[in-house]
Parts: C-alpha cells; structure tokens; sequence
C-alpha cells in the first residue's frame, strides 16, 4: 500500500462552541491511490493551474480508524480525485478543532464529519457553509431487551430517562417525533454521559430508560444488555446526519477546485452503490483504515449506514430549527439557509450529466436533489 502526504496539525486554538460529536465517529488518516476507472476522464489535463497549486488543493480532515466518510476515502484510492485534477490531501484534524482551523484559514479545508458542531459554529457567527453530504440517518435508540416493545410507542417516552453524549443528532430528530406522538420532549430527562460507552452501560444498569447512539455503536454495545427500539431512519427516513463543510472565503477562493472534488465524489457514490463492487470496497476501506473487514462489512452493509452526497437544503434547515426550538443556541438569529451552498453540489452533477446524459445513477440524483434542495 502506497501512503500519499499525510499532514498532522499541532493547532493552539481557541476553540469556540462546545466540543460535540454530532454524527459519527472519527475518520481515518491514511491515504491510498488506485488506479481504477469506471467514468470517463476529465478535461483536467487542459488546466492552466498546477495540479498541488494552492487553489486547486483540497485538505479534508480525517482521523486514524474512521470510515463514516467512505465515499471520499473511495474517491481518493480509486483515484477519481486524481483524474479530475484536484489535489486532496488528508488532515489529521476533528471535531471543533477542526472546525476552528477552517474558519481561521487553517490548513484544514473541509471536515465531513458532524452536524451538531457545524450548526453550533454557524449560529455562533461563523462563515461555515454546507456544500455537501455525508450521511445521513445514523442514529438508534436503545433500551433493555425486556423494555423494547415498550419504546417502539412513543406515546410512553413521558417522563422516562434517556442517556446520550451532548450533542447527539439523533434526539434533536425524536424531540419532533415526540411532539407529533403528543409528548412533551420537555418531560423527558436528559441524562448526558461523557462517552457513548456510557450511553450504554447507563441504560443496562437501569440508570436510564432509553439511550441514543450512533447505528454501528449500538450494535456494538449490544453484549452488555441492551437492545435496539429503533433505527432513528425508520421514524425520519433520510433526517440529515454529517455534512460536508467548508467556509465562505475558502468556497470563493477555491471553487473551480470544490466542484472537481464533488465529481469524484459523485463517482464514487456512483462506485459505491454498485452491489458488484462491494468486495473490492471493503478491502480497499480495510487497507486505509487499519480496521478489519469484518468491521467495515458490518459498518457500511450490515449495519444500514447510509451515505449520501447530497446538501439536503431543506433537512439542515429543520434541523436547525429543531435545534434552536430545543434551546440549543443560545443565539437564534443566524439565517441558516445563508450557509448552505448547492451550486457546487449542482454543478458537479450536471457536469457529469453533460459526459453520461443517459446514465441512471446521475439522472436519480437530480430528482432527488431537486426533491430535497429546491422550493
């Protein structure tokens, strides 16, 4: 296995806002190039600006074991980022940290982890924009194996208990499924440990009655005594999980270089969603990771993670007002949908549909970003 740059950041930050995990877990730091291809080539060659330029350079933040940002770790070992001319290189950075150095100028560009934590920024005055996806879904509420029938009625979470890590995504999705079920989220009582390990352990010891988790932590909880109620998708089918953010100044200063990153993004999603690639997708994200194959079947095939490059324009902004509703913010008055950019998204899209006008995948894709982006 062949190991491009990878950067470590050494970053003294003031870090503002809270530290919050929001969707998903940490994402790896090692990055492999492939070879392969499966859409045609890019005009990149014909391009004035060098390849490793400053503003044709991408550097996405990851962490060493993480795998939640698949397509992008698919798009650099297959090569993709290559081929359509953009220079990714892959940060070890996360969470606020993270965050910070973007919206300082940082060497850190983009973080596709969370969601908690970039709207958190953007209501506190940041310049964050949403371009892009990750995931979404993602979420499971647990109880004990003997209390599951009784939490699949939402109508009994009056007055119960629930465990989770600050800044949780999926609750801030139950606190809305409360309120049509006709509880009040307000009666139910926040327990808020300090590890998702804990979120576990809580609601086996009987310390509280449900917990919220990530999908794939559930279920590898479950040997402890608890079980899963729900996958958070089945109540809110498709609700927004990690996004893909960046800054307004960044975006400006390096668009031509985000929208060449979106088409092989997009590609492989394209690669991804191919049943027949499956084998070849869990090897490669093994090999990057460090994680065994097994881990990676169970996270990304098993375990119904789903991922999705779309923006979702109108699912980050309900999920924003879900939050400031909560009480979340302590400043309300930020427009989100003034941090939220689909053109690039839209662009790269249409782009490839202009080299593969009758390909299935990509046509999809429209609708559906039509469906979830435009009034």
């Amino acid at each position: 296995m062949k190991y491009k740059k990878i950067i470590t950041l050494f970053l003294a930050l003031a870090v503002t806002g809270s530290a919050l995990t929001g969707c998903g877990s940490k994402s790896a730091g090692q990055s492999a190039s492939g070879t392969q291809n499966t859409s045609a080539t890019s005009d990149a060659a014909a391009d004035d600006i060098a390849f490793d330029a400053e503003e044709n350079t991408i550097r996405f933040a990851t962490q060493p074991g993480q795998i939640r940002t698949a397509i992008n770790i698919l798009a650099d070992q297959l090569g993709y980022y290559k081929e359509e001319g953009v220079n990714v290189e892959f940060v070890n950075a996360a969470g606020t940290e993270a965050l910070t150095a973007i919206t300082t100028g940082k060497d850190v560009d983009v973080l596709g982890t969370g969601i908690v934590p970039d709207l958190t920024f953007i209501a506190n005055g940041s310049d964050l924009v949403v371009f892009e996806g990750t995931a979404a879904e993602g979420g499971a509420i647990i109880s004990k194996p003997e209390n599951v029938d009784t939490y699949k009625d939402l109508s009994n979470y009056a007055d119960i208990t629930a465990a989770m890590v600050r800044g949780e995504s999926s609750w801030t999705v139950i606190r809305t499924q409360l309120k049509n079920a006709g509880v009040d989220p307000g009666s139910v009582t926040l327990m808020e440990v300090d590890s998702e390990a804990n979120v576990a352990q809580a609601v086996a010891k009987g310390e509280a009655d449900v917990g919220f988790l990530p999908v794939e932590k559930a279920n590898s909880f479950l040997d402890v005594g608890i079980a899963i109620v729900y996958e958070v998708g089945e109540l809110e089918p498709q609700y927004v999980c990690c996004r893909q953010v960046t800054s307004s100044a960044k975006l400006a200063e390096k668009r031509d270089a985000f929208v060449k990153f979106t088409i092989a993004n997009l590609r492989a999603w394209e690669y991804y969603e191919d049943e027949s690639n499956r084998d070849e997708i869990i090897k490669l994200l093994a090999d990057f990771s460090g994680q065994t194959e097994e881990y990676v079947e169970n996270y990304l095939f098993v375990n119904r993670t789903v991922l999705t490059l779309d923006p979702n324009k109108k699912g980050v902004e309900t999920y924003y007002e879900s939050l400031k509703d909560s009480g979340y913010f302590d400043n309300t008055d930020v427009d989100v949908s003034d941090h939220i950019d689909t053109s690039v998204y839209s662009d790269a899209l249409n782009t490839l549909l202009k080299r593969e006008p009758d390909n299935a995948f990509y046509q999809n894709k429209l609708e559906l970003f039509q469906q979830y982006n435009e009034a």
